[in-house]
C-alpha cells in the first residue's frame, strides 16, 4: 500500500498499529478506541444521516471486535448498536480483516484495515425494510489518480495520493484531505498534506456525492486552486469516481476503500 502521510491518521489506525505490536507476554491483549462513525439509513430513496463516537472493542487474543455506537433511523429517531464480539478473519495478502455477527441475516458485518484504520459496517433490523451503512471518515488509501494536461494530452498515472473526506455533524459539508498531492504530470509530490473545507456533500442510498465549484486551501493560501470537482462515492462508500481541475490541469480519481475485497 502507499505510504500515508496523513500527520492526522485517526486514533482508531494509531490505536490499532500500537496494539499490534503489543508484548506477546501481555495476559489480555486487548484495546478499547473511539472512532467517528458516519451513519446513514436508507429505505428506497429516503436517506438520513447521523454521526456519532463509536466504542470499538479489540481482542487480539481471540481476534474479536465489539462495536457501541448511536445512530438514527430513517425518522431521524435515535438508537444504540451494541453488537456481540464479532470474530476478524485476515484477508489472504492484505491488512484487511472481515468480521460478521452471526445472529440472524441482517446482523452487522462488515471491515477493518489494520493499516489505516479505516471500518465500515452494515446491518438491517429483522423488522422493517430499512439498511444502515455505517463507516469511520471515508479514507481512500487505495486510489488511482490520472492526471492529464489538456493542452499537449500527456498524462500521468498517480498511485500516491490518498484522499480523506471528513463529513461534517449533519453530513451537508465536508472537509478534504490529500496525502502526497501530485498537481503535475512529472510525479512530483508537492504537498505531503493538503485540506479543502466546506465541500457540498450529500448522503445518498449508495454512499455521498461531494460536489464544489472552486475551493481555496486552507494549507496553501492562493495556490491550489480546485475548480469543477465532482466526486461519486458508490457500492456504499467502497468505491470512488471523481474529477476536479488544479493548475490547468485535469484529475480523475478512482479506485475502491479496501482492496481485493
Amino acid at each position: 500500500m502507499k505510504k500515508l502521510s496523513f500527520l492526522f491518521l485517526s486514533l482508531l489506525a494509531i490505536s490499532l498499529l500500537t496494539a499490534c505490536n503489543k508484548d506477546d507476554d501481555s495476559p489480555v491483549n486487548k484495546q478499547t478506541v473511539s472512532a467517528t462513525i458516519n451513519c446513514r439509513a436508507y429505505d428506497g430513496s429516503t436517506v438520513m444521516f447521523s454521526q456519532s463516537t463509536a466504542k470499538v472493542e479489540l481482542n487480539y487474543t481471540d481476534m474479536t471486535i465489539q462495536i457501541t455506537t448511536d445512530y438514527k433511523d430513517i425518522d431521524g429517531m435515535g438508537h444504540t448498536l451494541t453488537t456481540k464480539p464479532m470474530h476478524m478473519d485476515q484477508r489472504t495478502g492484505t491488512t484487511i480483516y472481515s468480521f460478521h455477527e452471526m445472529t440472524d441475516l441482517g446482523s452487522p458485518s462488515g471491515y477493518l484495515d489494520m493499516a489505516t484504520g479505516m471500518m465500515l459496517f452494515t446491518f438491517t433490523p429483522e423488522t422493517g425494510s430499512t439498511n444502515y451503512c455505517c463507516t469511520t471518515h471515508l479514507l481512500y488509501a487505495y486510489a488511482k489518480t490520472v492526471i492529464t494536461n489538456p493542452d499537449n494530452g500527456f498524462t500521468y498515472n498517480n498511485e500516491q495520493t490518498a484522499y480523506l473526506f471528513e463529513p461534517n455533524a449533519r453530513g451537508e459539508t465536508c472537509r478534504l484531505r490529500m496525502s502526497n498531492f501530485t498537481p503535475n504530470t512529472a510525479g512530483s509530490i508537492l504537498s505531503s498534506e493538503i485540506q479543502y473545507e466546506g465541500l457540498t456533500m450529500t448522503p445518498t442510498a449508495e454512499g455521498y456525492t461531494v460536489t464544489a465549484s472552486e475551493l481555496e486551501s486552507t494549507t496553501y493560501k492562493g495556490i491550489y486552486i480546485i475548480t469543477d470537482l465532482n466526486f461519486t462515492l458508490s457500492n456504499q462508500g467502497n468505491v470512488i469516481n471523481g474529477t476536479f481541475k488544479c493548475n490547468g490541469l485535469d484529475f480523475k480519481v478512482t479506485g475502491n476503500l479496501f482492496p481485493n475485497i
